[in-house]
Parts: C-alpha cells; structure tokens; sequence
C-alpha cells in the first residue's frame, strides 16, 4: 500500500461528466485526491487535464461488470491507499414498458445502479473503517420515491439504492462510517439532453416551485456537506434535492393557463 501521500483519498463513479464531474471537482477543492471512475477514457482525460499534481486522476472502469469492479479496487488499495469518502454517483437510466422490457435492460439498470455501488462499499469500507472511518454518499434519486412511465428498472434500483444505504449505516456506524444518499430531482447534465428541448422544459419547470432544473455544482455541494464534518452527526438519511417539486406538488404554478 502506497502511505507516501497523506492527502485523503476520495472515489467517484461516473466522474466524467454532470453530476459526477462536478463532484469530483468540488472535493479536489475540499481538499481530497480523487479517483475519478468512469468507462469514458475520453471524458476522463478532459476531467484531468493540466491536474499534473495527480489531485484528480482516471480509473477507466464498467460498472457493469461486477468481477471488474473488485480487481479494480484491489490495485487502488495497492496503489493509493484506502478511500475515506466514496460517492456512488454512476448511474443508467434505459427506458421501455414493464411489458416489453427486455431483461438485459433490466439487469443493465440493477447492475449499474445498484449492485455496484454494494460491490464497492463492500471492497472499501474494511480499508476505510482501518483507516479510522469516513463517508459514503450514494446518489439515488427522486424517483426513489415517486415513479415515472416507462423507468421500472431505474425507479427500481434508486429505490433499492436508498433501502441499501440505510442498512449500510447501521451496518458501517460502528466502524465510524457514515452512509447516506442524495436524492436528485431534475439536473441539466450532458447525460439527458432530451429534457433541454425548450416546449418540454417550459412546460415541465411549472411542476418545479423553484421554475428551473438544478445543476451538478448543486448536487455537488450537498454530496460535499455529506462527506464533511458538519454531518458528523448524519448517517441512514436520503436528501431530496429537487426544487420542491416532491415537498409542492400542488404549487399552483403548473395550473397556470397563458392567456388566461
């Protein structure tokens, strides 16, 4: 194990782009490393491009592919140390009808969402816990909470994701690790750029009281908050960060007529 450099080791998944990407930055600035885990290579090298102090750099990764993940981990141990924060960011989103959903859309949603997230606390939270404790953040979502057509698997494992992440802090107290999830509502992120088309988010920002989606810098803060000490106190809980579109669902806004 690599004990040369004493500047804490942070890891986020799905760290090349939106929410991921601004995680990732945004602990650099807390004053982590951080290993940033994505498939993308390409999106990886603009992530960590001119960083030649090695404050961020790339973990090429699917996270799909369970057997993947754990020899992955097992050379970051080796190569960098143990991990005090993990943000379980990656995510998928494949859509269809329950009716015709095919199951290797299915197994790609629980994969992803999921089961790697379960497979990574499991391989770094013993190294986490040795080293004394630390953080887990996972993303989830809103929809853990309500549903949306044609997203069974992904509501599924966002709701399976949240369930994993209180049981994973009782599990973890003990051994000084905090878990907790964040959940978002609707992001502007290269990932989804369907929900940009201008009718559609004119019309869909009426359901949000605060009339706008949120940004990854956002998301970022509030996994920022989690991971630090001021939630010292905080583990088992799922943050809802949605411009009140859950909290105010009859805000009145989107009854709104024009013209009228």
């Amino acid at each position: 194990m690599n004990t040369s450099n004493t500047t804490p080791l942070a890891l986020v998944t799905g760290a090349g782009q939106g929410i991921g990407e601004a995680t990732a930055r945004r602990l650099v600035q807390d004053g982590y490393r951080v290993a940033a885990v994505d498939r993308d290579s390409g999106a990886l090298d603009r992530l960590c491009s001119g960083k030649t102090d090695g404050s961020i750099f790339p973990v090429i990764l699917d996270l799909a592919q369970r057997d993947h993940i754990k020899l992955a981990m097992q050379d970051l141990l080796r190569d960098q140390g143990p991990v005090t924060v993990l943000v379980n960011n990656a995510g998928v989103w494949p859509g269809g009808l329950l009716t015709e959903l095919p199951d290797e859309t299915w197994d790609l949603a629980l994969d992803v969402n999921l089961t790697a997230p379960f497979v990574l606390m499991r391989a770094l939270a013993p190294a986490m816990a040795e080293a004394g404790g630390g953080a887990i953040v996972n993303v989830a979502s809103r929809n853990a909470f309500r549903s949306s057509v044609k997203l069974s698997a992904y509501d599924a494992s966002k709701a399976g994701l949240v369930a994993l992440t209180r049981t994973a802090a009782g599990e973890l107290a003990g051994m000084n690790i905090r878990v907790n999830a964040v959940c978002p509502g609707v992001i502007s992120t290269p990932g989804d750029t369907s929900i940009e088309e201008p009718k559609f988010k004119a019309a869909y920002s009426q359901l949000i009281p605060m009339d706008r989606y949120g940004r990854p810098d956002e998301i970022a803060g509030v996994i920022s908050f989690l991971a630090s000490k001021d939630a010292s106190f905080m583990t088992g809980q799922a943050l809802i960060v949605d411009g009140g579109q859950i909290a105010c669902q009859d805000n009145g806004r989107f009854m709104e007529i024009p013209g009228l």
